[in-house]
């Protein structure tokens, strides 16, 4: 078999089979530019003139109707049906195909069959809402089942919305990185004006004629609006619609062309759009965040109404059947979504909600579907695929490149180098013997570290910085328009994503990878001080500062021994990585501003346990149900590669059962473990919590396989004081002791308030809160403030936007609303008000909370200067505020 990557993709007939194709097989050749692809299709569909015009092989098989009902058709099948079989035979002989990739239509069903006949794995992509029945045929078998939309009926299936089309995709990129050049642009094209509203109407290439004369019919209330009409009629249908706007007012802003070659001239300008709902229109507009009238084909199976269905419930879309729709109803309906002030607002509010449920990165979905089907002496010589978030960042997929190495680096520069992950990984790099330097917005605390270390730090952005260095490394928060990477681009030096930069430095030691939506800093932390404490002389790069009982150990650190990473799925960079220990804490759906859905999240777990060296271990949390499903899917091919998967809890069936936990007189944490295959342990930690102990008995999983033993790695663990921004004192004030926690989603802060309910004793928990994430708020509002009732008093600020663009309709408001006991939360949206609103809550013996992800860590002082002054007392030395009691039992919630 082939060592590079060789897949064939099925599809033709009509542009909802082909164009999805085109975007996967893009996709695919974009990763692996060495690699064979090739098209099944039909010699008189669509593909016939598409497949060629992209550069693709294709292959020709007979067009095999599958008859719905009995006709003469069922006598002349089977002879058909094997022509076509052959045909497909031959061509995944021609590539040596490994894969094969179906989307449809009369083509799919030979090449179900024949990649069955041969055992080849399968994975089939359905865009409509209701499948067809050679996908439903195909699926039975299918390794994996790609559906664009929700509720789709087909077996196992995973929701990864449309690959987009290439066009469409570039379309998206370029109307975030500047949404006015490329409006200008569209409209220049087609001989409009930027200014004004836009309706676009179209009825597919075909055009329809309902869609033509009930838009036509009401021109003259559409153009009273002030607003411009871009009207896509079909082939031979325009002179009726011209006929219609003769002495209509403002008739030369009525803009009539029959066909639209470069469809994405008119999306970028179009406010508003009428026309059917293909599943190829509703999943470019969603993507796209374009508010539009839908109006499904009134022919077929009903499939149309259900491709619409996500996008207008929620909000993004208004949906009217072909027979309601009239020039009365257009004129009632689709004035109030053209004009200025009111109108403006109506189109902004739909079009956020359509973006809300767009999909735009589908075809990197399908495709990561297809690599984890490859043969696994493939995907192990394949460079990793990291998902690229949807703002446009600056890194590109590093399945462009082929592994990096150190020795590629060479004089490295890294852009927002203050943060926690950058700052790790800079001092490594440097320790390496590789010249570093980096930059950051902000003189931060970890600038001087770094200083240190080694590294030339830059305060502020310029292209000078980079003029005479190798490479560029950025975080996925690091935008395309960044002045440094804008100049490295233009001199040719490759931009890389910190996975990468980290995984150079991982490459040739005993790596662990602790991935997970939460617990990862401090399973991370854990195995860090363990392995100091056993002498192993580890590196590590953790996004925490990591405290031992002999002091801080930071958040990296050089060594010749096994190397600690804190794996981040937050943007699927955990990809890059290939551990002989991956450690997954929990797959609890968080991040869905980048995968979209559950199923995502969890298939980029799939993947990240696949990426285990051979003969390594897979650690893994049986009391998480995702973490569970996780072991179900890759236990039997991970078995085939000799990795061994060990899974701990409270659970009964864990291999390493965690005990009942307890605190102790002595101010400890202590829990027993019993392994299946050794004797119990018992652990004496100084970190607090049954979450905690969660986290130990993952380390001491790692840890072992790793060659320490069983008592020394319970020791190391119980020599570990916690991470910095994990349950963190930050001093007492007029007999209130305020601590900050790094918690940001549901779990953590349910876990932290449960933790600090047995610290604070007989006084209250209060909590000042920055939400983390527009998309997180908005997603997991109800939880975080069901989290919150387990606090006595609630104080949420504004929410901290990070690598997210400004969303108003998503505020601190939406978690306090949801507070279950009325009058326990309130919303003051300024941070340093909120500051001073709960310390004015506080008093004697009451622990006080700073929680989030983001700048709120920096109002410990502040809390702790306004209860200085409501005393009469001085404020708290910043020199010690940060530094915890040496009994402190409290270890923070898992972060």
């Amino acid at each position: 078999m082939a060592d590079a990557t060789s897949v064939l993709l099925a599809g033709g007939g009509t542009a909802g089979h082909v164009n999805p194709l085109l975007a996967v097989a893009d996709e695919l050749r974009r990763r692996h530019p060495r690699g064979r692809f090739a098209v099944l299709g039909t010699a008189e569909g669509l593909e016939a003139r598409l497949v060629p015009e992209h550069g693709y092989d294709l292959a020709v098989v007979p067009r095999v109707p599958l008859p719905r009902r009995p006709t003469a058709d069922w006598a002349r099948l089977p002879g058909r049906l094997r022509a076509a079989v052959q045909a497909a035979d031959d061509a995944i002989d021609a590539i040596d195909a490994q894969v094969v990739v179906g989307f449809g239509g009369y083509v799919a069903t030979p090449a179900y069959l024949a990649a069955r006949r041969r055992g080849l794995p399968v994975v089939v992509h359905e865009q409509n809402a209701r499948p067809g029945l050679a996908n439903r045929l195909g699926a039975r078998w299918a390794a994996a089942v790609a559906v664009t939309f929700p509720g789709t009926a087909l077996p196992g299936a995973q929701v990864t919305g449309l690959p987009l089309r290439t066009a469409v995709q570039d379309l998206v990129s370029a109307r975030t990185a500047d949404p006015g050049g490329t409006r200008r642009a569209g409209a220049e094209a087609l001989g409009l004006d930027p200014a004004r509203p836009t309706l676009l109407v179209t009825g597919g290439s075909l055009g329809a004629v309902s869609v033509n004369r009930a838009v036509a019919g009401a021109a003259g209330a559409l153009l009273a609006t002030g607003a411009q009409v871009l009207h896509l009629t079909g082939r031979g249908k325009a002179d009726e619609v011209r006929a219609a706007l003769v002495g209509v007012p403002g008739a030369e802003r009525y803009h009539v062309l029959e066909y639209l070659t470069a469809m994405e001239q008119a999306l970028a300008v179009a406010d508003v759009v009428v026309g059917r709902a293909g599943a190829g229109t509703v999943c470019e507009l969603a993507a796209l965040g374009i508010p539009a009238v839908y109006v499904p084909l009134p022919i077929g199976n009903g499939e149309q109404r259900l491709n619409a269905a996500g996008v207008v419930g929620a909000g993004g879309g208004v949906l009217v059947d072909d027979r309601d729709l009239t020039s009365d109803w257009v004129r009632a309906h689709v004035p109030v979504l053209l004009g200025t002030g009111d109108a403006a607002e109506v189109r902004e509010r739909m079009g956020a909600a359509a973006a809300r449920v767009g999909v735009r990165d589908g075809a990197a979905r399908v495709a990561a579907l297809v690599e984890a089907q490859l043969p696994a002496h493939v995907r192990a010589s394949s460079p990793p695929s990291v998902p690229v978030p949807a703002h446009t960042p600056a890194v590109p997929d590093p399945g462009e490149r082929g592994p990096v190495t150190l020795a590629d680096l060479g004089r490295v520069h890294l852009v927002g180098v203050g943060g926690a992950g950058m700052s790790a990984i800079a001092p490594l790099l440097a320790a390496r013997g590789l010249s570093v330097s980096g930059s950051d917005a902000h003189d931060g605390p970890a600038l001087a570290g770094l200083r240190a270390a080694g590294v030339e730090v830059h305060v502020g952005h310029a292209a000078a910085h980079v003029e005479d260095v190798d490479s560029l490394v950025v975080s996925s928060a690091v935008r395309s328009t960044n002045p440094e990477v804008v100049r490295a681009r233009e001199r040719g030096v490759p931009v890389l994503h910190r996975s990468e930069a980290l995984a150079a430095l991982m490459a040739d030691r005993d790596a662990v990878a602790v991935a997970g939506a939460h617990g990862k800093t401090t399973t991370s932390g854990m195995l860090a001080a363990a392995l100091v404490h056993a002498g192993a002389d580890p590196s590590f790069a953790i996004g925490g500062v990591v405290r031992a009982t002999a002091g801080t150990l930071g958040g990296a650190r050089h060594g010749d021994g096994p190397f600690v990473a804190e794996a981040d799925e937050s943007d699927g960079s955990f990809l890059a990585y290939e551990p002989l220990v991956a450690v997954v804490t929990n797959v609890e759906p968080d991040h869905l501003d980048h995968y979209g859905t559950r199923e995502r999240f969890e298939a980029a777990f799939e993947r990240f346990a696949d990426r285990v060296r051979d003969g390594g271990l897979l650690v893994a949390c049986a009391d998480d149900p995702g973490a569970a499903r996780l072991v179900a899917a890759v236990r039997h091919r991970l078995t085939e590669r000799g990795v061994a998967l060990r899974t701990y809890g409270t659970s009964a069936d864990a291999d390493v059962r965690v005990g009942e936990s307890r605190s102790t007189p002595d101010g400890r944490w202590r829990v027993v473990l019993s392994p299946r295959d050794e004797e119990p342990v018992t652990l004496h930690l100084q970190v607090a919590g049954a979450h905690n102990a969660l986290d130990a008995a993952a380390a001491w999983c790692a840890l072992r396989r790793l060659g320490v033993g069983s008592a020394e790695a319970a020791a190391g663990l119980d020599d570990f004081v916690g991470t910095g921004r994990r349950f963190e004192d930050r001093g007492t004030a007029a007999g209130v002791r305020v601590v900050d926690d790094y918690a940001h989603h549901p779990t953590e802060v349910a876990a932290l308030l449960r933790a600090a309910r047995q610290v604070a004793g007989d006084g209250r928990v209060l909590v000042l809160f920055q939400p983390h994430l527009f998309s997180r708020t908005r997603t997991f509002a109800r939880e975080f403030g069901e989290a919150f009732d387990l606090a006595d008093a609630v104080v949420v600020t504004d929410v901290y936007a990070a690598r997210e663009d400004p969303d108003p309709s998503v505020t601190g408001a939406l978690v306090v609303d949801r507070v279950p006991t009325p009058g326990k939360a309130q919303f003051v949206p300024d941070r340093l008000d909120a500051a001073r609103a709960v310390a004015a809550l506080a008093r004697p013996r009451d622990l006080l909370l700073t929680v989030g992800a983001g700048d709120v860590t920096e109002l410990g002082p502040v809390v702790l200067a306004e209860l200085e002054a409501a005393t009469g007392g001085a404020a708290p030395d910043p020199a010690t505020a940060g530094t915890p009691a040496p009994t402190d039992p409290s270890g923070g919630a898992r972060p």
